[in-house]
């Protein structure tokens, strides 16, 4: 008994071909995905705004326009402190990356010693230092093509320069944009997709401007933990353990761990590591019971695993725009699967 019957035609077998030819495309223009993803997912964040200001009689290009200027300045004053500091936190590393080594090799001698295991420091040192030096060869190399690479650089630079103007655009109709979506979705499956926009509207906006806004709470709060346990880079480690955090746990572990580590070379003691984990645990108990539940809640639904899946998925097919699309397709199918199960 046949349970699914196949036919085979030219029409089935040519819409076969246009699918898998659209998602070689996709693959193909990743660089392109991701530029109108951010494009679209700031235009996405920002539209409220823009409503409530056109709500007041206020034109959109207008109110676009101020927000662009107003974002631009900000941009730029963060900058112009955060440069300097970043660079001194480097120049502050390399200087003393010879001693970080050495600390390193030391613990390691003495952890063998005390394990009473035969260890070659020396050899272990001549291993590395040979391998680094391949490593380092293979990066500069790898650089200097891709700085050689002219089109390569305009490219990039030119798709950092179309993310304003897309955002404008999109930002100018983003109603009509999302009007005429909706009515197309509504007459091809002939379903309520309005409906669901709402549910997922609120869902979605809610959960990426509050993950924004607990990701820079956290990061100011790590770099403040950092700075207290005098732990250096603590600005530029607080910073991306921040923006980390828009992953579940992620920032948390990157950040705890190269801190902890950074103490223990930089200081060569127990109270600095132990600053570090009593201000990491401090930080982290604030985030799960205050932070956290308050700004964002169980607004997206999805359990922390599947939000990690939908990055990794999404970042595999597609890079970061795919990131930046795969959390809203999950939200969208929870929400449809949640209205499917209550009928």
């Amino acid at each position: 008994m046949s349970i699914i019957k196949l036919e085979i035609n030219y029409k089935n077998l040519l819409i076969a071909a246009l699918g898998v030819g659209v998602i070689v495309l996709l693959f193909k223009l990743q660089t392109i995905i991701t530029v109108f993803a951010i494009s679209f997912f700031i235009a996405y964040m920002f539209d409220p705004v823009v409503d409530i200001f056109e709500a007041r009689r206020i034109p959109r290009y207008l109110t676009i326009l101020v927000m662009m200027a107003i974002a631009a300045a900000l941009i730029s004053l963060f900058l112009a402190w955060l440069i300097p500091v970043a660079a001194s936190e480097l120049q502050y590393l390399a200087n003393n990356s010879q001693n970080y080594i050495d600390s390193a090799f030391g613990f390691l001698q003495h952890s063998a010693a005390l394990l009473n295991i035969q260890l070659d420091v020396e050899a272990v040192k001549l291993h590395i230092a040979s391998r680094s030096t391949d490593y380092i060869r293979e990066i500069f190399s790898s650089m200097s093509s891709i700085m050689s690479s002219f089109t390569k650089v305009t490219g990039v630079l030119l798709n950092i320069a179309l993310i304003p103007i897309l955002v404008f655009y999109f930002l100018k109709d983003f109603d009509k944009i999302l009007a005429r979506a909706l009515e197309f979705l509504n007459n091809k499956f002939k379903m309520d997709f309005k409906g669901y926009y709402s549910e997922f509207d609120e869902i979605l906006s809610k959960y990426f401007r509050g993950q924004i806004i607990v990701a820079m709470i956290l990061g100011v709060l790590y770099t403040i933990v950092l700075l207290i346990a005098g732990v250096k880079p603590a600005v530029i480690l607080g910073a991306v353990s921040g923006i980390l955090s828009i992953v579940p746990y992620l920032g948390f572990i990157v950040g705890f761990s190269t801190s902890v580590i950074l103490a223990a070379l930089q200081y060569a003691d127990m109270l600095h590591p132990l600053l570090v984990i009593i201000g990491f645990s401090v930080v982290q108990f604030l985030e799960g019971n205050f932070i956290t539940p308050k700004i964002i809640g169980g607004s997206l639904g999805l359990h922390p695993t599947a939000v990690i899946f939908a990055l990794m998925a999404g970042g595999s097919l597609f890079g970061i725009g795919g990131m930046i699309i795969a959390l809203p397709v999950a939200a969208f199918i929870r929400v449809l699967i949640t209205e499917r199960s209550s009928d």
